[in-house]
């Protein structure tokens, strides 16, 4: 709706004035109840170079002949507007008759994106930490697919490096293929924890471990059995840890794929072409980068515009930035995506800037399609950085092990959500307790961390994320079992044809709410943020319960209105569960 009318606006600015805007900015009045929009003609000001309240003035009668407003008035620079009520009506209509699966899907109609999250590590437990790129990740790919785009996922996980030696040599000395078993990455680092105390007293031990590394990288046969049990427990550990957030990525391409060792594949997926050395030698031809006497090769940036870096060190071994880029390269050859869109923290940008450059210097990012102005359109490569997350008295350190596990984490979430459940609800089964416990605070944890945006650092407090007040999980939730519970207290069928309108100023606001939901989904498609949709979930159940508590529903004497308002509270519910959906985060059929 509001876009609609931005469209008229802007095309009377261009007949009457000349002027080609590409946006204006329509914003909600100070007295709502008597206007439905309004907008500054200081935009207007600035090209024509008049007073914004004498443009104020002039522009009232040209915006009469918009047939959808119906009065207008200037405040200062500001015009007031307000359209017909039928609008509201109709365009509630056009609403409640989308399909919500499916209205998006023809946009993108198929293209590839490839998203790059989680960076787990194969002996590291996730911890609360790992809240943020798998969280902010998963929610972006829900929202890609509905936007239509064909989405391949990838944790990207490490699994490979010198630790591999401690990690085997641990195992010889103290295994348990049961604990392997049951959780990998716990016992793992359990016996890294225990090794590395160990080689403190035993210089003999660390050699020792370099040596089973040796054995691992010369694909020694007991050691590439071993590397395989580590990294296969591991990930299925790492999978049913991120299962409770709503987490799964269609892969898990360990860093070693890109070495070509020939190791064991975890999963289907292409082959390898390009290895990390193939890699260095094509940028080394390409002039992109030069190796030294020494044997290194770097990679220095034209104008200095970026800082120099390493691709290859004296030893001929590669870190993570050969990794990437022929990670690049393989993503490119093989799916030839439309975007590769990485959800890394934000100490990363340098080093993406630096792989980004060189891939586009390297011309890997293949042409996907044709602009309308007949250019080829090469592969977006787009670094959606995040900060981090600390707990309110300290930050989190894996290097110190000052960590809270995942894990841990979402226990305690159902521990204190019972407590808090049962002091409102006594009637309640075991396994009634178990599954609301679940569904309603463990979301709650992940609703708190999506809400808050992925540019800016977030403490991590139990007592903002779980309560039934203001921006939380749970206050968005009850207000969407409230819905239900009217809809099905009404036991008449209300899907039918009425004439009536909507009147009421709560009413109007919540059409008005409902109707921008498109638009919130486009904003947070085009800028990678998980929190504009969060906003608006709230805004939408505030608008949702101010409805509530002003107008009458099962007990509107007017038939015809309270099938309207059935109606209302109906496409109240389909759209905050959409919105949660994408969110990652389930509905509660009860509270």
């Amino acid at each position: 709706m509001e876009k609609a009318l931005k469209q008229d606006i802007l095309k009377l600015i261009k007949e009457n004035y000349s002027i080609e805007l590409y946006d204006i900015n329509l914003t909600i009045p100070p007295k709502k109840e008597m206007w439905d929009f309004a907008f500054n003609c200081g935009i207007l000001s600035r090209e024509l170079k008049k007073n914004p309240n004498l443009i104020a003035s002039e522009i009232l009668p040209l915006l009469k002949t918009i047939s959808e407003i119906t009065d207008v008035s200037s405040e200062g620079a500001f015009v007031n507007i307000k359209v017909s009520k039928d609008i509201f009506t109709k365009k509630f209509f056009e609403l409640y008759n989308l399909d919500f699966s499916s209205q998006f899907s023809y946009i993108w109609n198929g293209k590839k994106i490839i998203v790059d999250y989680i960076w787990a590590n194969v002996w590291k437990p996730l911890h609360i930490g790992h809240m943020c790129t798998p969280n902010i990740g998963q929610a972006m790919i829900n929202i890609y697919k509905k936007f239509g785009y064909d989405v391949i996922s990838d944790s990207h996980i490490g699994d490979w490096g010198i630790i591999f030696g401690k990690l085997i040599t641990a195992y010889k000395l103290w295994w348990d293929e049961n604990k392997l078993k049951e959780n990998a990455v716990d016992y793992l680092l359990e016996l890294y924890v225990k090794i590395t105390s160990e080689i403190e007293n035993d210089s003999d031990l660390e050699q020792k471990t370099r040596d089973e590394f040796k054995l691992l990288s010369e694909w020694n046969p007991e050691s590439i059995e071993l590397w395989s049990k580590f990294t296969k427990y591991s990930i299925e550990a790492m999978n049913k840890n991120l299962a409770r957030l709503n987490v799964k990525p269609d892969y898990n391409i360990g860093e070693s794929f890109y070495e070509w060792l020939w190791l064991p594949k975890m999963e289907d997926f292409p082959d390898l072409v390009f290895d990390m050395h193939s890699i260095v030698v094509e940028l080394i031809s390409k002039w992109i980068a030069t190796q030294n006497e020494d044997g290194s090769v770097w990679v220095i940036f034209e104008n200095d515009k970026l800082p120099s870096c390493i691709l290859q060190k004296r030893d001929w071994t590669h870190g993570y930035l050969a990794s990437d880029l022929a990670c690049i390269k393989y993503r490119t050859s093989n799916w030839t995506p439309e975007k590769i869109v990485y959800f890394v923290d934000v100490r990363q940008q340098l080093h993406f800037k630096q792989a980004f450059e060189i891939a586009k210097n390297a011309w890997w990012l293949i042409p996907h399609s044709v602009s309308p102005k007949g250019r080829e359109v090469a592969t977006e490569l787009f670094h959606a950085f995040n900060w981090f997350i600390s707990w309110k008295e300290w930050a989190f350190s894996t290097r110190k092990w000052n960590i809270i596990k995942l894990w841990d984490l979402l226990d305690e979430a159902e521990i204190r959500a019972k407590k808090i459940i049962l002091e409102k609800r006594d009637d309640l089964d075991k396994k009634e307790l178990n599954e609301l416990s679940k569904i309603i605070w463990i979301w709650a944890i992940k609703y708190g961390h999506l809400k808050k945006s992925r540019e800016t650092d977030m403490i991590f407090d139990w007592d903002e994320f779980m309560t039934f007040e203001w921006n939380s999980g749970p206050y968005i939730q009850y207000a969407y079992v409230r819905a239900l519970r009217i809809i099905e207290n009404f036991w008449e069928n209300f899907d039918m044809k009425v004439n009536s309108i909507f009147e009421s100023l709560e009413e109007i606001e919540l059409v008005k709410q409902l109707w921008s939901y498109r638009e919130v989904l486009v904003d947070t498609f085009n800028k990678n943020m998980p929190h504009i949709l969060c906003k608006y979930a709230y805004d939408l159940t505030k608008t949702f319960n101010s409805f509530y508590n002003a107008v009458h529903i099962l007990n509107e004497d007017d038939f015809e209105k309270k099938i309207l308002r059935l109606k209302m509270v109906k496409l109240f519910t389909i759209t905050l569960k959409d919105a949660f959906s994408i969110l990652g985060i389930e509905m509660p059929n009860k509270m």
